[in-house]
């Protein structure tokens, strides 16, 4: 058995229209870089013909790196985000 790691990026989908209604325009601006669902597809279907076990298209590569890079600050700020 393979284990393959999808970790996709904020993506334009009902979902996050959802999450994003009612939200101010300063929270929303941190949403716009939302990948596109058939961009997202592409990366993912690439990824698992090539045997990768882990697929960070777009920015979902930044909290990985950055957790390796400043993992303290990285935990913080994801702590804020979940306050």
């Amino acid at each position: 058995m393979t284990v393959v790691e999808l970790a996709p990026p904020g993506t334009n989908t009902a979902l996050m229209y959802a999450m994003q209604h009612g939200e101010s325009d300063e929270d929303k601006k941190f949403q716009k870089g939302n990948m596109e669902v058939d961009v997202l597809v592409n990366h993912a279907i690439r990824g698992l013909e090539a045997g990768k076990l882990e697929i960070r298209p777009g920015l979902s590569n930044v909290p990985k790196i950055m957790s390796r890079i400043a993992p303290n600050f990285m935990l913080a700020q994801l702590a804020k985000r979940g306050e």
